[in-house]
C-alpha cells in the first residue's frame, strides 16, 4: 500500500462523509430521505393545527402557523408569512447550502421575506418518496421536530 501524508485525512474524511450520509438517510421512524425534482414538492402542504405551507414553482412560498405547536421553538415568523425556498446542494466547494439553481434535492431551506428577532431554524426533509415534508431544526437529526407536512386535498 502506498503511503501518503494525506491517507489519514482521506480516511477521516470518508468516515465523516459516511457518518453524515447515515445520519441524514432516515429519521427515527425509518423513513428514508428521498431526492426528488422540484415539481414533486411544489403545491400546498398541511401539518395540522392550522400549520400550512405552499411551495410555488417560481421558488417562493407562503406559510401560516410556523410559530405554533411543535414549531414554536424554531424562531420562525408567525401568522401568514412567505419568502423563497431552495434545495440544499453542494456549492462546488464542499459546502452544503441552499442553491436556487438546484433542480432536485432531499432537503429544502426556507428564506423568509420578513425577519424575526431570531433566526428561523427550520429545514424540510423530503421523505416517503416525496409524499411528506418532515420538519427539522437539526440537519443531523432529520424530522426531530415531529411535524410532517402532507399534501392538502
Amino acid at each position: 500500500m502506498l503511503k501518503t501524508p494525506f491517507a489519514p485525512a482521506v480516511r477521516w474524511t470518508a468516515a465523516v462523509l459516511i457518518t453524515l450520509l447515515a445520519a441524514t438517510a432516515c429519521d427515527d421512524t425509518g423513513a428514508r430521505a428521498a431526492t426528488v425534482p422540484a415539481d414533486r414538492v411544489t403545491g400546498a402542504w398541511q401539518a395540522g393545527g392550522g400549520t400550512a405551507l405552499t411551495l410555488s414553482a417560481d421558488r417562493t412560498f407562503t406559510a401560516s402557523g410556523l410559530d405554533s405547536g411543535k414549531l414554536a421553538g424554531t424562531g420562525c415568523p408567525g401568522g401568514d408569512t412567505g419568502g423563497d425556498w431552495a434545495f440544499f446542494a453542494d456549492d462546488g466547494d464542499g459546502l452544503y447550502m441552499t442553491s436556487p439553481r438546484a433542480r432536485s434535492g432531499s432537503e429544502i431551506g426556507l428564506s423568509f421575506a420578513e425577519q424575526s428577532d431570531q433566526p428561523c431554524r427550520l429545514t424540510l426533509t423530503v421523505v416517503d418518496d416525496g409524499d411528506t415534508l418532515c420538519a427539522t431544526s437539526d440537519p443531523e437529526t432529520p424530522c426531530d421536530l415531529g411535524v410532517r407536512f402532507t399534501r392538502k386535498d
